[in-house]
Formats: structure tokens, sequence, C-alpha cells
């Protein structure tokens, strides 16, 4: 997960209990928009991908799965090291 998922939930329990604050709210919308960039981004790639594998492309198709290693990595890289995968 990436910190920015880490504090959406937390903005969410916290919406549970009382009124966030403007500052919170805010906040609440910046780490939406990014999560909404990020989800955007990674879709997209998979759909190059898929059109890359469809074209038989698998130069294009290498250069997407990069890309796409990247962005996964990055939400790897939010992860708490007790939820990291074993090694």
């Amino acid at each position: 997960m990436m910190h920015i998922h880490w504090r959406l939930a937390e903005l969410w329990l916290l919406e549970q209990q009382r009124e966030l604050t403007k500052q919170e709210i805010a906040e609440l919308n910046s780490c939406m928009k990014l999560n909404a960039k990020y989800a955007q981004r990674l879709a997209e790639q998979y759909n190059y991908g898929q059109l890359a594998s469809m074209t038989k492309d698998s130069g294009w198709l290498k250069e997407v799965s990069e890309e796409m290693d990247k962005l996964e990595r990055l939400y790897e890289l939010g992860r708490p090291s007790f939820l990291q995968p074993e090694q």
C-alpha cells in the first residue's frame, strides 16, 4: 500500500467518528487525486500491454511491462516492513 492509501484509510476512519477539519478535507482531496492519477496511469499501462500483446509488438510490450513494474514497485515501497512479502 502506498502512503497515500494509509492516510486515506486514517482520514476515512476519523470521518466516521467526527467531522473532518478543513485541513483534513484538503488532505483527503489531495490523496484522492493522487490515487486517481496512479490508478489511471496503471490502467493505461495495462491497456497498452494488451494492445502490444495483440499486435505482437515485443519491444513495446517490454517497455510497457517495465513501466508497470516501476508503478507496482511504488505501491510496494509504501508498505510497512511487517507487510512486505518474504524474500
